[in-house]
């Protein structure tokens, strides 16, 4: 069975609330600061089956327009190869076909992945395949991804899965001010060319090897590429104000020297 459960010293309103009579999914569409949430827990069959990640879908679909968590146990790791450790070539899988189409539809993200590209960690150990996955995990809406502070698998201890943590910065009443744009201007300069290159190839070469799925990577990319974008800019900025400083500086010299000494050479270095 699957519940969600918030505490309540939170200002949270629910607004609709739904379960499945088998306990394999509860959702709960909620009010937090004035903002709309949908949570949406679900415990997946051990099983290949398309229709139930199916039906996931067209529930989810009727909230679009609201900000989705989703949580739980989906019993298949979201890819294969980077989150399964086994002797034993992955099986293909249709229902992660289906997830996988669902996220691309809603516009998910697995929130562990997003901060961990090309890191190995597993929530569940099979015994009989003598096998570790990650089948446990949230998927978010791309809106919250800047409210995303970490999320974290846990030691199992009392249970056969791994604890999974997501915690989130909820002040999100407004919308963040001064989104980051970048100034295309940029492009036109042959050194900013050969950065985004040099940074490119160097993210995939380390990351890209390790994984069957490109939607979480790619979103770790622009991620990893707009953080190194604005470091960059702010050294070449910060570099060209301290050669901007030097040159006036000695510009500032040269211009007392000629003024003094009426010195031709000085007035040429001028």
């Amino acid at each position: 069975g699957v519940i969600i459960l918030y505490s309540s010293k939170l200002s949270v309103t629910p607004i609709t609330t739904d379960h499945d009579i088998h306990g394999r999914w509860s959702y709960c569409r909620i009010s937090i600061n004035n903002t709309p949430l949908l949570l949406f827990n679900l415990y997946a069959p051990n099983l290949d089956d398309p229709m139930f990640f199916q039906e996931i879908s067209a529930i989810l679909h009727k909230f679009s327009h609201v900000p989705i968590i989703m949580g739980g146990d989906f019993n298949l790791p979201l890819d294969p190869i980077l989150d399964r450790k086994s002797t034993c070539r992955p099986a293909s899988c249709k229902s992660r076909v289906h997830l996988h189409t669902l996220m691309s539809d809603l516009g998910l993200i697995d929130a562990w992945r997003i901060q961990h590209p090309s890191d190995r960690d597993y929530t569940f150990y099979s015994h009989p395949h003598s096998s570790f996955s990650r089948i446990d995990f949230f998927l978010v809406s791309k809106s919250i991804l800047p409210c995303l502070l970490s999320s974290s698998i846990l030691t199992a201890v009392v249970s056969d899965h791994a604890a999974v943590t997501l915690t989130l910065d909820l002040n999100i009443s407004s919308p963040p001010q001064n989104q980051w744009r970048l100034n295309t201007a940029l492009l036109a300069e042959d050194s900013f060319q050969d950065f985004l290159l040099h940074q490119t190839q160097l993210f995939f070469q380390e990351n890209i090897a390790s994984t069957s799925s490109f939607i979480p990577i790619w979103e770790a990319f622009k991620a990893t590429l707009r953080g190194n974008i604005i470091s960059h800019t702010l050294f070449t900025r910060k570099q060209a104000s301290l050669q901007k400083t030097q040159l006036e500086s000695r510009i500032s010299t040269l211009d007392a020297t000629f003024k003094a000494t009426a010195n031709l050479d000085v007035y040429k270095s001028l």
